[in-house]
């Protein structure tokens, strides 16, 4: 069973705070791109204004880095790290941040139109039983489940899709655990539409070898 309530939409420009998974506090902010060459950077700045909220003090105060090899972002307040993890995402026209204060978090946005079997090749023979569409749905939901569960890992080292394995998948939600050079983790997380696009957010159970080296730094 997932443990977490179903979470059925969320709407562009507004922030869905709130939201619970395995007992963690996430909030959410989805934007639609006018200029996509910028998207990243984009993000980047919706991600520091949850992080700003989230913790009561001026966006001009916090900034979102990538940290490398990873490139997985991280947030600075003063310059220095902050204890709350950040994660961004952008796919089809779409880009989001989530921040989440006690645990690692992870998001990801896909679009089914652009989820066809070329994905197969980087699910196992397990989570290819699990696919029975043909509009693309399922493999929507498991390759944004993969993607949102490897941030959410916090892992310092490029994405390996066999890595994460989807342990559950339902409409509304999964469960994941995943394998790092330096660690492991898993964790739950839910599923939710925003118009065309299917929102995956994922949250890690506790954190790993990985992960607590990476916020006492």
């Amino acid at each position: 069973m997932i443990d977490c309530p179903p979470w059925s939409s969320v709407r562009p420009n507004r922030v869905r705070s709130g939201l619970t998974v395995i007992g963690c506090r996430v909030d959410l902010v989805l934007d639609d791109a006018t200029d996509r060459v910028g998207i990243s950077a984009e993000a980047a700045r919706l991600a520091e204004d949850l992080v700003a909220a989230r913790i009561g003090c001026e966006p001009r105060l916090v900034r979102v880095a990538a940290l490398m090899p990873s490139g997985r972002p991280v947030a600075l307040v003063r310059g220095r790290a902050a204890t709350i993890s950040v994660s961004v995402s952008h796919g089809g026209g779409l880009f989001g941040a989530a921040v989440c204060g006690t645990a690692g978090v992870g998001l990801d946005i896909v679009d089914p139109a652009e989820a066809g079997p070329s994905l197969d090749a980087w699910f196992s023979a397990d989570e290819i039983a699990l696919l029975s569409d043909d509009d693309g749905l399922l493999r929507a939901r498991l390759w944004g489940a993969k993607e949102s569960a490897f941030k959410a890992a916090g892992f310092d080292e490029g994405f390996r899709p066999r890595s994460v394995a989807i342990e559950h998948l339902g409409p509304t939600g999964f469960r994941w655990s995943a394998r790092g050079v330096h660690g492991r983790a898993r964790g739950q997380g839910v599923f939710a539409d925003a118009g065309r696009h299917l929102v995956a957010v994922a949250v890690a159970a506790g954190f790993t070898t990985t992960q607590r080296q990476a916020r006492s730094r």
